[in-house]
């Protein structure tokens, strides 16, 4: 489920969020490199393509450069992937030094980058077997040796330095501190190396963060890199900043620790948030350009994240996913995550684990149904299966009522859009979906879903019958008007479109009389709407299908209270 390619994105984001005196070597960045290499892939370098002529040794050493200690890193702990796309990826990495034609060629195929990962491991074992010491370097002995002509270790004089002075690494600082220690050793080094050297002293001293500090970077850490919408990458840049405040300002007390993950952590996020945001202004482009006509305003309509961090946009926002759970059957009975399906797309990938998914199961079955909104056919998708990793063969079916279904065929081979325009009449609208794990050989063991959205989608109010109107009749009672009131900010929030009044009734009575009551109930909540939102941007109709179109079986009290109900559709002009 992993790309493994995405491991040379974390550790160009941990460079860039370290000192700028960092960036002229490879180690001490302060964000840690992580790995999301496949471990069952088994690539060699004979398996890739040949690099160009043009490809020089020394791009591949700057590539191989990049990734030494990834596989170190990995065994111990591995994160998530993150939502990056590869142009994205090579811009970033073009920033390095690297040409672009070089990373072009490599990153299109992700098991490249895993071989150079390795290749990097293997030279960097061999430049340790054979590297002689370096001149200047510092051991760890030297460093808390007392044995000096003052009594005064390296390590002691650093911090006396260190708490006088600022950050940064001078020359005057270094003389400072071999004066202290009687030694000459510190001023010998350049300005970076001594920089490392001053770091980890002060951090080996500093107070260390506490249970709760490391808990909510590990709860940041997580957000950070399962990111599903523009709206959640700006309300955790948010949440960082507020933090930020909070420590300066003194009303929160943090460890240097604590600060450092934030900063960076903020830094991360940030690069990825300007890619979504980017990301997302695309996916709207492309959707108003295919239907001008569907587009409720950018309060309501956002880009999510799917599957292979590709965007989707929906015009309905959180409106477009669905909202109940009809039936669910799994080969093992492993039913109790189902409702993870059902709203938002929130799953949390970890190295070994996922949470907020269902998986359906080889040959499982799930039904859902859209109780606010509706599926509608517009220009291109649909429909959108956010499922993690790779998308399983799926058989998929939709229904108006639950009851008549229309086989709309297997979905698989990566792509998560469906367009039912094939299959259904202009303006039709369904509310139930059904999906079938295919028995089909494949890595995973049945369809891992996170969420299920209508593209094309229309709104759906539900007001109950028996608040709006006395038995029998039509004209609004009080309550009525008052419950209408309070649907007013839902419809007008769009903007625009075409609103269907429909009303409905019970079995009770002949079909000629439940006809005409319902279709006269419509023509009074119609006329009320009208008078609450006199926005010309609206189309309006009234229908009344009597009690042609039960919600539940007309056999009890309780089922039929709920059929009398009239429904509200937002359509797009």
């Amino acid at each position: 489920m992993k790309k493994s390619f995405l491991i040379l994105i974390l550790v160009f984001v941990a460079y860039s969020c370290g000192d700028s005196s960092d960036k002229s070597k490879t180690s001490g960045a302060d964000v840690s490199s992580h790995s999301n290499s496949n471990p069952d892939a088994e690539t060699s370098a004979d398996d890739i393509d040949t690099p160009s002529e043009k490809t020089t040794k020394s791009e591949l050493n700057d590539l191989f450069n990049m990734g030494k200690g990834i596989l170190e890193t990995s065994e111990k702990k591995g994160d998530a992937g993150f939502q990056l796309d590869t142009q994205m990826l090579i811009d970033m990495l073009v920033e390095s030094g690297v040409s672009r034609e070089s990373l072009e060629k490599l990153i299109n195929n992700p098991d490249s980058l895993k071989v150079l990962a390795q290749q990097a491991m293997k030279e960097r074992v061999e430049a340790q077997q054979n590297e002689p010491m370096l001149k200047g370097r510092i051991s760890k002995e030297q460093l808390t040796s007392k044995k000096t002509p003052t009594g005064v270790s390296l390590e002691e004089a650093i911090l006396i330095v260190q708490a006088e002075s600022g950050p940064e690494a001078t020359m005057a600082k270094l003389k400072t501190i071999d004066s202290l220690a009687g030694t000459n050793m510190m001023s010998q080094l350049d300005l970076t190396e001594a920089g490392y050297v001053i770091r980890d002293v002060e951090r080996k001293h500093e107070i260390p963060a506490t249970v709760e500090e490391n808990q909510k970077i590990m709860a940041y850490r997580n957000k950070a890199l399962n990111m599903h919408s523009e709206k959640e990458s700006r309300e955790l840049l948010e949440e960082f900043e507020a933090t930020e405040k909070a420590i300066a300002s003194g009303k929160l007390k943090a460890s240097p620790r604590f600060e450092r993950d934030i900063e960076n952590w903020k830094k991360t996020v940030n690069i990825f948030h300007k890619d979504i945001v980017r990301k997302s202004e695309a996916a709207k482009r492309k959707f108003k350009q295919l239907n001008p006509n569907l587009f409720y305003g950018d309060e309501v309509g956002i880009s999510y994240v799917g599957n292979q961090k590709k965007t989707v946009y929906l015009p309905l926002g959180p409106l477009s996913f669905a909202d109940e759970v009809i039936t669910v059957n799994h080969p093992k009975l492993l039913t109790q995550e189902v409702n993870n399906v059902l709203g938002e797309p929130d799953v949390i990938e970890t190295y070994d684990d996922a949470t907020g998914i269902y998986s359906l199961g080889l040959g499982g079955t799930l039904t859902v149904r859209f109780t606010d909104n509706a599926l509608v056919d517009v220009n291109g998708p649909d429909l959108y299966l956010f499922e993690i990793g790779q998308l399983e063969p799926t058989d998929l079916e939709i229904s108006k009522d639950g009851k008549t279904w229309i086989k709309i065929g297997k979905i698989d081979g990566g792509v998560a859009e469906v367009d039912i325009a094939p299959f259904v009449k202009p303006n039709e609208l369904f509310y139930y979906v059904r999906f079938k794990d295919l028995k089909e050989k494949s890595a995973l063991p049945g369809a891992d879903v996170d969420a299920i959205a209508a593209i094309g989608s229309a709104m759906r109010l539900n007001l109950d019958s028996q608040v709006l109107f006395d038995s029998g009749k039509s004209e609004l009672r009080p309550q009525g008007i008052t419950a209408l009131k309070a649907l007013v900010n839902s419809i007008t929030v769009l903007k625009k479109g075409k609103v269907i009044v429909e009303g409905h009734t019970d079995d009770i009575g002949s079909d000629e009389t439940n006809n005409a009551l319902s279709l006269a109930r419509a023509k009074s909540v119609s006329k009320a709407l009208r008078n609450l939102i006199p926005s010309t941007q609206f189309k309006w109709q009234e229908k009344g299908y009597g009690e042609s179109q039960p919600l539940v079986e007309n056999d009890s009290d309780i089922n039929r209270a709920k059929n009398r109900r009239v429904e509200i559709l937002i359509l797009p002009n």
